[in-house]
């Protein structure tokens, strides 16, 4: 059941139950992430679920990947993110995707294109673990593995990049190996309102 409770008291798991989380909980948090809202809409970002490469030397060093059911890799596309954004620009100024207003935006917009297109990798994967989260479903991001091996391994589609990945699946209560997540600080040196 979706519920915000789970999300005002998630933690950092890294170790899982072996049971897999049902197709319809994975199907929805894969289409909340698919309706991520991107700048300019560029959706440059695919979603994959390398699952079955948990053993690969690339990733299998990593605590919450040796009891993660699923994984999911999050991967980007620069040139594909422009193409997008360009065409939602041209149609918004009923122009050319090469127009002058289109190129003065982009340039003003993305002034570092793979930063840029991360920052859509992680707007994504906050949506999809959010989701996933309020549905249940515990979750580690995994930033540290070698990206360049993980993409020739996987055989990531033309000109995309591999930035994070997602292990995930049902808490092992008895032994979650969690970080709770407000341990660091308080709300009061988080949040400052307006004065």
């Amino acid at each position: 059941m979706f519920e915000l409770k789970n999300l005002l008291a998630r933690k950092t798991v890294k170790n899982f139950l072996l049971e897999k989380v049902p197709t319809e909980i994975l199907e929805n948090a894969i289409r909340v992430a698919w309706r991520t809202p991107t700048s300019l809409n560029s959706r440059p970002v695919i979603l994959l679920d390398i699952s079955s490469k948990k053993n690969e030397e690339w990733i299998a060093s990593q605590p919450a990947v040796r009891t993660a059911p699923h994984l999911f890799l999050l991967a980007g596309n620069t040139k594909m993110g422009e193409t997008n954004a360009r065409k939602f620009l041209a149609e918004r100024y009923s122009s050319e995707i090469d127009d002058e207003k289109v190129e003065a935006t982009i340039q003003r917009i993305i002034t570092n294109r793979e930063e840029w297109a991360r920052q859509q990798i992680y707007l994504t994967a906050g949506y999809f673990a959010a989701t996933l989260e309020a549905s249940g479903v515990a979750g580690c991001f995994i930033a540290g593995f070698d990206k360049k091996v993980a993409a020739k391994n996987l055989q990531l589609p033309n000109g995309y990049f591999s930035e994070l990945i997602f292990a995930c699946g049902f808490m092992n209560s008895k032994n979650p190996g969690s970080n709770e997540t407000d341990s660091a600080r308080n709300f009061e040196e988080f949040y400052f309102p307006e004065s």
